[in-house]
């Protein structure tokens, strides 16, 4: 946690019952430690060592770990709502982090137009790991994959480069998307206009997964 001097002070090590009321952030803390004893920002930092351009300012880490925090908190999804965030010390003791670790709309900003030149692969290759680890951590005897497409109507989007018509008579994207259960395990970005059995994109996905799975998931 940090004080009101900026200085770093140890982590959350216990949490117990109290009286008080709750707001609702307080799951948040929970499902971060979570994220990172996973290794998941350290996975982060891994591919995208080079989309930050330099070592000054905050951490890759930090930038994922406050990216997650907005999502999930969906309290203030505008840009200026770091800003706010960042001058709340509950909400920065709940993130465990100083004043100087908090990111601002413009670092924000500048993070999410480098992120236009990370290939798709590389966001494919993070979701067959997680998918890989998750394996392990449940152990099923049987994986069963479903692929269905996803189609975004985009007609009311300010920016909307590379829309195009959908089966749905919308302006949009349709992602081919693959899942085991509740959770994606691979997605391919596509037009609006590409149906769900386009060329050999299933076939191709599958293959991969597959492949992934003999390779590095085994039942004992």
């Amino acid at each position: 946690m940090a004080n009101k001097s900026g200085k770093k002070q140890g982590k959350i090590i216990k949490v117990e019952a109290t009286s008080e009321k709750l707001s609702g952030r307080g799951g948040l803390f929970f499902f971060l430690r979570f994220v990172e004893n996973i290794g998941f920002y350290s996975r982060f930092q891994n591919y995208f060592a080079d989309v930050k351009g330099s070592a000054k300012g905050l951490s890759m880490a930090q930038f994922i770990k406050q990216i997650l925090a907005f999502f999930i908190d969906g309290d203030d999804l505008s840009m200026t709502g770091f800003d706010r965030r960042k001058k709340d010390d509950a909400y920065q003791l709940l993130l465990e982090n100083t004043n100087e670790e908090m990111a601002s709309s413009h670092q924000m900003k500048r993070f999410f137009n480098r992120l236009m030149y990370v290939p798709t692969l590389v966001y494919r290759t993070i979701l067959l790991h997680l998918f890989i680890w998750h394996l392990h951590v449940e152990k099923p005897s049987v994986i069963v994959l479903f692929g269905d497409t996803v189609v975004w109507n985009n007609d009311d989007a300010n920016k909307r480069q590379g829309v195009e018509p959908t089966y749905k008579k919308q302006k949009g994207f349709q992602p081919l998307q693959i899942s085991w259960g509740p959770n994606i395990v691979d997605s391919l970005f596509r037009p609006g206009s590409v149906h769900s059995n386009h060329g050999d994109d299933f076939i191709k996905a599958i293959a991969r997964l597959t492949h992934a799975i003999r390779r590095f998931y085994k039942l004992a």
